[in-house]
């Protein structure tokens, strides 16, 4: 039986015609859709009596009603609807009382609260958003993000930069696993592992941006990307995914969610995917030597108690084969390589989380604990010199002979990881405190262990030689938060973070010392912000917030102890912030203290490799900048949106110590920080099913590296898609990068090409055009 409402109030009396075949208690099965746009909505409450439930990602629902309960179906932004049920599986169209996104719910933070109220910018990717991307993973999302940006160097992005503030890489003997921007995948914290970030059978990203050191941590000083998996649902529903594409893409993703009782609910699935990498090795004669093959794992387990007890409980584990083989000497468009020895982007995640909420109704209270755990092995690898001595070398202009020159110009390096995380957070949430008051308290305690074992040419050896370390840290927390409304229409709200982050690192390199070093250090950060609800709806808020990014250890063996060590950073930011039906608009101001600045230089002119790291604190920077995010519904079906981020970032003049002496760095824009991003785009969705949707994003030149002054150049991209989709089944054409745009991602520059070895930029690109199709499906037990 199927429901259409153009208007709840008309029909109610209508709908009361439908008769209730049931015994004293029966399961009655539903699916809620929107009228306009015939997708399911996720989040909506359907009430039958004392009993109630959430719509699942489907927009689905299962519910024990009794002989004469009425149903109650209300979403946010929707026209609430009251009906009698009936014993078979029927279908209901909300109407929305304004031609708006229906509102928003934010998760990562220390408590779920509405977008539209949260005094932070925040971006929010809901199931529909990913469903659009026309990819598998969170490279595929981020230039619809303002401000955000990664740097190149590995198979997938591993590294982002937040308004102008990240990391660039993580090389071996470069720096602890610190990181600016925090990464959690389902409560485990993947920082520096953004590999892993694959969209299969995700609910949403949320992208926090700037200091988010007093929720997240030391890793959070610049923001957090979190991504959160579909939760099992208490409907039987299972769903396959098949894509084809060029490049030799192969993708298939299967899901099944079974309840098992009606407490007690299990979701697993299994995402696999293959594909060249877009480079062709003519040396080896290979079309692969760059390859993406991607396999994970999911499955997750919800139980409730009759007491109110939930606990959630996410297994999963990566398996990310892929290649690296995406430099060239000669910096050629056609993607072509010269490698006589590709190598490896390797990395295997098995990870647990388990999140359990109590809710104490005496007391008011709910107290909340997240445990997670995570092993990783990672394998790094790649051709040095990105080229070959049998044929490569001995050309123009090179001319190099092994036989008669006795000496070859042929380097490779290789890194094994391994890094072991947990971590165990406690929360106390009292939510009626001195009256309209709300508090948050907590504890959070993180042991990470990271280990390499590499052969390299490591810091600046003249031959390759082993070295293996290892670093030690632990962090533990404590924290406190509280709001409370001013009034009608102006709430308050405060927290505080203290942090305790010790790290100990042992290193032992081949032909030189031992090093030992700890440091430890107390870092304390918070944030203040007040928000004001407008009238109309809208929210106008303004915050100061203080994050961190912990001090560390160089693993130099050369470098004396004085010079060994490096402080921890602050960041104060200023913002202010404007949302309001579809629009979200930030200013921002930060200023950054004992800045800390990753510079690398070449100790030896002929060998590609010998690459040196030093982490020093710079003086001072800064950033400022402005976020919109718009999207607009102007008619039935017609989705308008588009995104802009505008930064500028300044680094301070600071001089550090050479070989040949001072030198003077400094005083210009940080690294991977572009003047502006945009996003802008439209989409076009029939009743009947049939979807079109075009979008440009583009990006401003950036500077490569803190090293050196050689920049990227702008860019823009076109994707599309023409999509038809049904309620059990949708098929999509794809189209990304549509126009073939050569864009870079990362740059080098130094000395690579005998005989003179003289320093020039090498860089490489980001994914070329890729076309294609994908076919979903998805049932249920119930049918419809």
């Amino acid at each position: 039986m199927r429901i259409s409402l153009p208007s709840a109030s008309l029909l109610a009396g209508l709908l009361t015609l439908a008769t209730l075949s049931l015994a004293r208690a029966a399961e009655v099965p539903g699916q809620v859709l929107d009228a306009a746009t015939s997708r399911p909505l996720a989040g909506a409450n359907v009430q039958a009596g004392n009993r109630a439930t959430t719509t699942d990602a489907e927009g689905r629902f299962v519910l024990r009603v009794s002989r004469g309960d009425s149903l109650t179906i209300s979403h946010v932004g929707y026209e609430t609807v009251r009906l009698l049920p009936t014993a078979e599986f029927f279908v209901v169209r909300l109407h929305s009382k304004i031609l708006k996104a229906p509102e928003v719910i934010v998760e990562g933070g220390l408590a779920e609260e509405t977008l539209s109220e949260a005094a932070a910018s925040i971006t929010v990717l809901g199931r529909s958003r990913l469903q659009e991307a026309s990819g598998h993973h969170f490279q595929n999302l981020t230039p619809a993000v303002p401000n955000l940006n990664w740097a190149g160097g590995t198979s997938r992005p591993r590294y982002f930069q937040i308004r102008g503030m990240g990391d660039n890489s993580h090389f071996v003997g470069e720096k602890p696993p610190n990181f600016l921007v925090g990464f959690v995948l389902d409560g485990v914290d993947l920082s520096g592992l953004g590999t892993a970030g694959v969209l299969f059978d995700l609910d949403r990203v949320e992208i926090f941006k700037g200091p988010q050191s007093t929720i997240f941590g030391p890793n959070a000083m610049a923001g957090l990307i979190n991504l959160q998996s579909t939760d099992p649902s208490s409907l039987p529903s299972h769903g396959v995914t098949v894509s084809r594409g060029s490049d030799d893409l192969l993708h298939a993703a299967a899901t099944v969610n079974v309840p098992l009782n009606e407490q007690l609910s299990i979701r697993a699935g299994y995402h696999e995917a293959r594909s060249n990498g877009f480079r062709n090795n003519v040396f080896l004669d290979r079309e692969d030597s760059n390859r993406r093959w991607e396999n994970f794992a999911r499955a997750k387990v919800r139980y409730t108690f009759d007491s109110g007890l939930l606990l959630l409980g996410t297994l999963f584990r990566t398996d990310l084969n892929n290649g690296y083989d995406a430099w060239a000497p000669d910096n050629n468009e056609e993607l072509t390589t010269h490698s006589d020895n590709p190598g490896k982007d390797h990395q295997e995640t098995t990870a647990f989380s388990l999140k359990g909420e109590v809710p104490l109704k005496s007391l008011g209270v709910d107290i909340v604990s997240i445990t997670a755990y995570s092993e990783t092995a990672l394998e790094y690898s790649f051709d040095g010199d990105w080229g070959n001595d049998e044929e490569y070398w001995r050309r123009e202009p090179y001319n190099l002979d092994p036989e008669q020159d006795g000496w070859t110009n042929d380097f490779f390096d290789r890194t094994l990881r391994e890094r072991t995380t947990f971590t165990q957070e406690m929360r106390l949430l009292k939510s009626t405190l001195g009256g309209n008051g709300k508090a948050i308290v907590g504890a959070y305690f993180k042991a990470l262990e990271e280990s390499d074992d590499a052969t390299s040419w490591v810091f600046g050896s003249s031959i390759p030689i082993d070295h293996n370390s290892t670093f030690e840290l632990n962090n533990l927390a404590f924290y406190g938060q509280y709001s409370r409304d001013l009034g009608a229409a102006v709430k308050l709200a405060f927290n505080l973070r203290l942090d305790h982050n010790a790290t100990s690192y042992q290193g032992v390199t081949q032909d030189a010392d031992g090093v030992e070093f700890d440091v430890a250090q107390w870092l304390r950060g918070g944030k203040l912000a007040l928000t004001y609800r407008l009238a109309s709806g809208g929210t106008i808020y303004g915050a100061v917030s203080r994050g961190y990014r912990s001090g560390g250890v160089n693993q130099n063996p050369r470098l004396s102890d004085r010079n060994r060590p490096f402080d921890p950073e602050y960041a104060t930011n200023f913002e202010m912030g404007f949302r309001a039906r579809g629009t979200a608009l930030t200013l921002f101001h930060t200023l950054r203290s004992d800045q800390q600045v990753s510079l690398s230089s070449q100790q030896r002119p002929d060998d590609p490799n010998s690459f040196s790291f030093y982490t020093g604190n710079a003086s001072k920077g800064r950033s400022s900048g402005v976020e919109l995010e718009q999207s607009y519904r102007p008619l039935s079906g017609v989705h308008l949106f588009g995104s802009l981020g505008y930064l500028r970032t300044h680094v301070d003049r600071y001089t550090i110590e050479t070989d040949d002496g001072p030198e003077t760095r400094g005083d210009r824009a940080a690294a991977h920080a572009p003047n502006y991003t945009f996003s802008l785009g439209g989409a076009y969705r029939h009743r009947s099913g049939l979807e079109a949707r075009l979008a440009l994003t583009g990006m401003d030149q950036f500077f490569y590296s803190a090293s050196h002054d050689q920049r990227s150049e702008p860019y823009q991209v076109v994707n599309a898609h023409l999509a038809y989709e049904r309620e059990a089944w949708s098929v999509q054409l794809w189209g990304r990068n549509l126009l073939d745009e050569r864009y870079g991602v990362r740059g080098f520059y130094f000395g690579l090409e005998p005989p003179e070895y003289a320093d020039k930029l090498y860089k490489t690109y980001g994914d070329p055009r890729q076309v294609g199709v994908r076919l979903t499906t998805r049932f249920s037990s119930w049918g419809n």
